[in-house]
């Protein structure tokens, strides 16, 4: 029995190389060629930014290799284990940097191939090469043979060649690491940081597209927040955008850390969506509405998972920013609901303005926002549409039926189901062919009964264009949403008839509803 603390040999806390296995399982071709150009990113940085950085990828679809090398100023001799052991760096977590773990360009590496060969060269010191092989990862040994290379190798250069990838890529990734670094490095890129891939310089991609409808343009606070670790400043901007698309569904929360990117388009319950009396359901009805949240200081304050891909909700600096948040993506998502049915001409068409911007002290946070009053909020369209139209209505009955579908469309489009599009798409497409049925059987002046009698009806409606040729010898239906109609009335039948499951989008929705709309106003005089 032991009965006092008593000491035993010593534990040996050397990691085993199968560590590497266990970190990289979250590595795509993405996410791995994002951290080698943090690294290169972050040695500019430590340099004083003081000439332009040139980093250049190249993706060969046809070889499957990945090589991207920088001229970031490359690594001293003596220095080389930093490539290879888990957890060194020379950044220090006081640093405003992008890289404070230790693990991203190794696990980044050995997670895109089994072979990895980098050349680096500190100034015009002599280069030096290392390999990271699927031979030296299968041993627990951690010396690794390191070589003196030609110093016809580029002086200040990096350079990584993966080769034996672990997953093959093709054109269409290529493409989406194009958008992809443009968005994530853009403030990098704008300020002295080239970028290629495959010898194509990529361009910086914001999203700070403000609309500054009249009362209502996007406001920001700005705040330090600050504790034994340091201080972290930072910016929220939240308001209308022009640059909605409703297939991208590009709104909600875009968070940057030390200028680069870390998420987007971040629509949970940590920023008030799926909360009622916050930002609510996300919904195309609330896609106007997009916050940038941009934090600068010390590496080791950023709320950033260690992969850079997401931020983490409990860590104390969004925890303290969280609230004012909420408070800004809450506001614009109402607004955008309650202007939805102006944005073209009531929000889009308004792209130049002033910011205006908040100054918020720590002890603060806890107080609300002096936001403008939203506009009032338009209850029941349907009721609205009903009382604009009230004689129409009680003169032909017929007519509330073709008007209440539209408000059904509009009723399913704001439920979380994942096929209403579908179902929205079948219930316009039929208040379409049950409109032509209600004109040519109630406007009895341009259909006498006796010519168009049941039988006569059921004939006629065996073939729609048959349907739409009648009616259009009585009233003038533009070409244009005739041809709309005729588009959304295929693509219904391939949904319901033929083996591939069609796909339908907001966007499809949306011209569809006006073009029935339209043809309702034209038929019936009915008002919207």
């Amino acid at each position: 029995m032991v009965t006092r603390k008593t000491e035993i040999p010593p534990i040996d806390g050397t990691p085993i190389k199968r560590m590497f296995w266990s970190i990289i399982s979250d590595y795509d071709l993405i996410t791995g060629l994002s951290e080698l150009v943090d690294n290169a990113i972050d040695l500019w940085t430590q340099s004083g930014r003081a000439s332009r950085l040139n980093v250049a990828l190249s993706l060969d679809v046809e070889r499957q290799l990945i090589k991207v090398q920088d001229d970031a100023g490359g690594v001293k001799r003596d220095s080389l284990n930093l490539l290879i052991t888990p957890g060194g760096s020379r950044n220090e977590v006081a640093d405003e940097v992008i890289g404070i773990f230790g693990v991203g360009g190794k696990r980044a590496s050995i997670a895109l191939g089994e072979h990895v060969e980098i050349r680096t060269r500190y100034g015009k010191e002599p280069a030096c090469e290392i390999d990271i092989t699927k031979q030296w990862l299968s041993v627990d040994d951690w010396e690794m043979p390191a070589y003196l290379i030609p110093d016809d190798f580029p002086p200040s250069t990096t350079s990584v060649e993966i080769s034996h990838l672990r997953k093959p890529f093709n054109q269409h990734d290529v493409d989406r690491i194009r958008e992809h670094i443009g968005a994530t490095y853009s403030w990098f890129i704008k300020n002295g940081c080239y970028i290629e891939v495959n010898d194509h310089a990529i361009s910086p991609k914001t999203f700070d597209h403000w609309a500054y409808p009249k009362d209502f343009g996007p406001t920001g606070i700005k705040l330090s927040i600050s504790s034994s670790d340091g201080t972290v400043r930072a910016t929220i901007t939240a308001g209308l955008i022009t640059d909605r698309d409703p297939e991208l569904e590009n709104y909600g929360v875009y968070v940057y850390c030390n200028h680069r990117l870390i998420i987007r388009e971040l629509r949970s319950r940590d920023v008030g969506y799926f909360v009622t009396g916050e930002a609510g359901v996300p919904h195309p009805d609330a896609s106007m509405c997009r916050a940038i949240v941009e934090l600068e200081g010390p590496a080791g304050m950023m709320p950033w998972n260690s992969s850079k891909t997401g931020i983490n909700p409990g860590h104390p600096i969004f925890q303290q920013l969280r609230p004012r948040l909420i408070e800004l993506v809450s506001h614009f998502s109402s607004l955008s609901r309650r202007t939805k049915h102006d944005w073209e001409k009531g929000v889009a068409s308004h792209t130049k303005g002033s910011l205006k911007l908040i100054e918020v002290k720590t002890e603060d946070l806890s107080r609300k926002l002096h936001l403008p009053t939203l506009p009032k909020v338009y209850k029941k369209p349907v009721e609205q549409v009903k009382t604009l139209n009230k004689k129409i209505l009680k003169d032909a009955p017929w007519t509330v039926g073709l008007v209440e579908a539209l408000a059904a469309v509009d009723i399913l489009r704001r439920q979380g189901m994942d096929t209403k599009n579908r179902m929205a798409l079948i219930l316009l497409d039929s208040d379409f062919e049950i409109a032509m049925k209600e004109f040519i059987v109630h406007r009895h002046d341009l259909f006498p009964p006796s010519a168009y009698n049941d039988a006569k009806i059921s004939q006629l409606f065996r073939n729609r264009s048959d349907v739409i040729r009648e009616v259009t010898s009585k009233v003038a239906i533009p070409a244009g949403l005739l041809s709309k109609a005729s588009h959304y009335y295929s693509l219904r039948n391939k949904l319901i008839h033929e083996r591939a499951t069609a796909t339908v989008t907001d966007n499809d929705i949306d011209t569809y509803r006006d073009t029935v709309q339209s043809v309702l106003s034209l038929l019936f005089k009915l008002r919207f």
